[in-house]
C-alpha cells in the first residue's frame, strides 16, 4: 500500500492509497477527509472499494453514479448563457466570472449545487476557460500611488 501511495501512476491511486493508510491511523473518516483534502463520501467510497477489491480496487476509478444527470443539459445551457451574457448582465457586480462565482450563480438559477471543479469541467465541454486576466492585476497595481512599471526606474541605487 505504501508503494502505491508514493509511486502510484495517477493522482487518484496515490490519493486512494493515502486514504486507506490513514484510515488505520486516524479515529474517524472525517479526520481522514480533512487530512487528505477530500469529502467524507470520497473516503467512504474508497474504503468500500478497498474492502471489496483490495489493492486492485483502488486502481480503478471510483465513479459517481448519476453525476451527468444531476448536471444535465439544462445546466450546461444555463452555463453557456451566463458566459455569453457576462456577470453584470446576470446581476452580479463583477467584471469577470470566476468558477466559484459561477457555481454559486448557477446553484441559485438551476437549483443544482455543484462545485468549482464541476463548473470548470462544464466550461471545458463548452470550449471556455475560466482564468484570471492579467489586466486585472496590472489595473489594480497602477491604481497604487507608488506603482512603478517594470524596467522604468525599478532599480534603485
Amino acid at each position: 500500500m505504501d508503494h502505491d501511495y508514493r509511486y502510484g501512476k495517477s493522482r487518484l491511486v496515490r490519493q486512494h492509497s493515502h486514504i486507506v493508510l490513514l484510515a488505520g491511523e486516524l479515529a474517524s473518516q472525517a479526520e481522514v477527509a480533512r487530512v487528505v483534502g477530500c469529502s467524507v463520501d470520497t473516503v467512504r467510497r474508497t474504503l468500500a472499494s478497498y474492502e471489496t477489491g483490495g489493492r486492485p480496487g483502488l486502481r480503478s476509478p471510483v465513479r459517481l453514479r448519476h453525476s451527468r444527470t444531476r448536471r444535465g443539459l439544462d445546466w450546461l445551457r444555463r452555463l453557456a448563457q451566463a458566459m455569453e451574457a457576462g456577470p453584470r448582465a446576470c446581476g452580479v457586480d463583477r467584471p469577470t466570472w470566476t468558477a466559484p462565482l459561477l457555481a454559486t450563480y448557477l446553484g441559485e438559477q438551476t437549483g443544482v449545487a455543484v462545485g468549482e471543479r464541476t463548473v470548470r469541467r462544464g466550461l471545458c465541454e463548452l470550449g471556455y476557460v475560466c482564468r484570471r486576466s492579467t489586466w486585472v492585476l496590472r489595473h489594480r497595481a497602477e491604481a497604487e500611488p507608488d506603482y512603478l512599471p517594470k524596467g522604468k526606474g525599478s532599480r534603485r541605487s
